[in-house]
């Protein structure tokens, strides 16, 4: 029975890895097709689930002897280690076929690597002067998209690092260079997968329930697959939110303020470790987390960059939408009312109404218990999505990790059907169809709904 159950999760593995290999080689034009083999792998992740519990509860062993509890004291969890990585190491030389900004992020690498300020310089403007010290630049620039060529770069400085990195270590070579990010990307999920389980062992969970991140179709296609660093900042919270709960604050906050140098979105965390830590606490911990990011953003200083890269973040509140749920409702109603897009309304009110929530979760909230935080963060995460403008798919990492140490599992349908999305880009336009979108969000709120009345609901279901 041991071995049938080895077999069986064997051969899930290998057809999982195969739909992985087939699915990069289509491209986001064929959304039939990626969403059938979305949904394959999907199925594939539920059937590991129920397997994996089921041999993690009876204590199977899959592994020969020898290697039996060399690593974990389950072999679920080592079966579950290995094929995440293989699944991931599958992918290593393949172009992102649902995403383009690994070119810009090649280029800005190439920029800080021979010395330019990445946060100064439009790639528009570079290519028309002197692009030489970038290798490939013709083909960066046409493949980045106007979007991002005509933009002032928006990732923080870890990010930038690590960019210059692979830039490095891949030398004149994209591929290489690719092959570089996702090693650092894998690096990091094998993190989450290590310190996923020690959170959830601290937590007093079934350490297989990880596997619904790491094994999840949406962490191995948007992060590995298509070059999201939101699984590196990801770790990094995980890591700050981990040692804070041993009561090791000064690696929680030097952790958390390199999360912010890599996207800036942990900050939202900042105001939920207010009963945790108590207020005099909380406000060195504040200070902490500060210093870092200003030292990390210190080497780039210069009188242009706070004007540069605050209006490129800003951007994405006023100008940009995609896949937004509220807003889009809001949309509707103007346009009703005004005749026009409120968006440059909408994009300045709904960052006040999202602060103000999040404030109330932090200070309404029992977030001195570990659970009770770990939940204000997923929660607090679906309200800055839910009143966001743009919803791109990789903004779902967090709350997705952080779902699983609570008892609620809205989060895993959501990274089933934010695929939804991906529909616009199957037409030359790149039209949503607001009827997926509708369906994307409705499946969501209804799970959500039906968790949070049901406060009786496991987290082990």
């Amino acid at each position: 029975m041991k071995n049938k159950l080895g077999n069986i999760l064997g051969i899930i593995s290998l057809i999982s890895i195969v739909l992985y290999a087939v699915f990069f080689s289509l491209s986001r034009k064929q959304f039939l097709e990626t969403l059938l083999l979305y949904s394959l792998l999907f199925l594939g992740l539920l059937a590991f689930y129920y397997l994996g519990k089921k041999g993690f509860n009876q204590r199977s062993r899959l592994l020969p002897k020898k290697w039996s509890g060399k690593l974990f004291d389950s072999d679920v969890l080592t079966c579950v280690l290995f094929v995440g990585i293989f699944m991931r190491l599958t992918l290593l030389t393949y172009t992102p076929n649902l995403s383009q900004d690994f070119f810009r992020f090649i280029w800005d690498g190439h920029q800080l690597l021979h010395g330019y300020n990445p946060y100064l310089y439009l790639p528009d403007e570079v290519i028309a002067t002197d692009a030489s010290h970038i290798p490939n630049a013709a083909l960066l620039h046409a493949n980045m998209g106007e979007l991002s060529s005509g933009h002032y770069t928006n990732y923080p400085p870890l990010n930038q690092l690590i960019f210059a990195v692979a830039a490095f270590l891949g030398g004149k070579s994209i591929v290489a260079t690719m092959v570089w990010m996702r090693l650092i990307i894998i690096m990091a999920e094998v993190g989450i997968f290590i310190y996923g389980i020690k959170m959830l062992r601290l937590l007093g969970k079934p350490p297989y329930l990880i596997l619904l991140y790491f094994l999840n179709p949406f962490a191995i296609i948007e992060l590995t697959g298509n070059l999201h660093f939101e699984g590196v900042m990801a770790f990094l919270m995980l890591l700050s939110v981990y040692y804070l709960f041993i009561s090791q604050r000064f690696k929680s906050a030097l952790f958390l303020g390199y999360g912010v140098l890599l996207k800036l979105l942990p900050v939202i965390v900042l105001p939920l470790l207010l009963r945790k830590l108590k207020f005099k606490k909380a406000v060195i911990f504040y200070v902490f987390v500060g210093v870092v990011v200003i030292l990390g953003f210190l080497p780039f200083y210069s009188t242009e960059l706070i004007d540069k890269y605050s209006s490129s973040v800003g951007l994405w509140f006023g100008n940009f939408e995609f896949n937004a749920s509220v807003f889009y409702v809001l949309r509707a109603i103007g346009f009703e009312i005004t005749g026009y897009n409120i968006i440059e309304i909408a994009g300045k009110v709904l960052p006040v109404i999202t602060f103000i929530l999040i404030l109330l979760i932090a200070l309404k909230r029992k977030n001195e218990i570990p659970e009770v935080l770990l939940t204000s963060i997923v929660f607090s995460f679906l309200i800055y999505l839910a009143l966001s403008t743009t919803v791109h798919p990789w903004y779902l990492t967090i709350p997705l990790l952080f779902s699983v140490f609570t008892k609620y599992r809205f989060m895993i349908v959501w990274s089933f059907t934010i695929f939804l999305s991906y529909y616009a880009y199957s037409n030359s336009n790149y039209t949503e169809n607001l009827w997926l979108v509708g369906l994307e969000y409705a499946l969501v709120l209804g799970t959500f709904l039906y968790e949070y009345f049901r406060p009786t609901v496991s987290a082990n279901n």
